[in-house]
């Protein structure tokens, strides 16, 4: 069976009748939309940036900055379309950005400083009626008093700076959120050190759970 292949004409430019049919006023707003979305990714890039390198124990050779610059974006842009423009995405963002810093300063240095905890209690009167906050603010005692028990029970195997942000992210999140965000950073953390135990280099250090715990919390923030 023979085809016959139609010849390909010369391209020419669009007629001017064309033209005349774009719409000129959607064109603008779309541009500035975008450019917009770019300068707010890109200030979200800085912002995680410097918030690394002011971490205790900073090193320029560290393999795992760019993983973190990697989990700033995929949060934010999770939380973009979740949340939309809205208060819950700017307090979401801060949210992550606090537990980001303590997360990075536990990994280099195992210790996170008590401002991270006041930071993670400030941010949770964003976008909050004054009627919530006795409820919060009990929430938060709930949590750390059983967690201080449970240090108490494990001969200090939690850290103070455990106790201190997980009371501070059951103050923002609530009681039901904050227990199931402890859960789920637990289960990891017991897993991955199973995991590292089995490797002579990793053996008998210290094991880092701020990264676990705000793993857990950030996923929780969705809910």
């Amino acid at each position: 069976m023979t085809r016959f292949i139609q010849p390909i004409g010369p391209i020419g430019l669009m007629p001017i009748e064309r033209l005349t049919e774009l719409n000129y006023e959607d064109i603008l707003p779309n541009l500035l939309r975008l450019i917009c979305i770019f300068l707010f990714y890109l200030t979200i890039h800085k912002i995680t940036k410097l918030i690394v390198n002011k971490t205790p124990g900073f090193q320029k050779e560290n393999k795992k900055i760019p993983i973190y610059y990697c989990i700033s974006i995929i949060l934010v842009s999770s939380m973009q379309i979740a949340f939309g423009w809205s208060m819950e995405l700017v307090k979401g963002i801060i949210f992550m950005l606090i537990l980001l810093y303590a997360s990075v300063s536990d990994i280099q240095t195992h210790e996170v400083k008590d401002f991270v905890s006041v930071l993670i209690f400030v941010t949770g009167f964003i976008g909050v009626v004054s009627s919530a906050v006795p409820k919060m603010i009990l929430s938060g005692l709930i949590t750390g008093g059983m967690l201080l028990i449970c240090a108490a029970v494990s001969k200090n195997r939690l850290g103070g700076a455990d106790v201190k942000l997980s009371a501070a992210c059951s103050f923002l999140l609530g009681f039901s959120k904050s227990i199931a965000g402890l859960i789920i950073g637990l289960f990891l953390a017991i897993i991955c050190n199973i995991y590292f135990n089995h490797k002579s280099k990793t053996k008998g250090k210290a094991f880092p759970l701020v990264p676990y715990l705000s793993i857990g919390f950030m996923l929780m923030y969705f809910c």
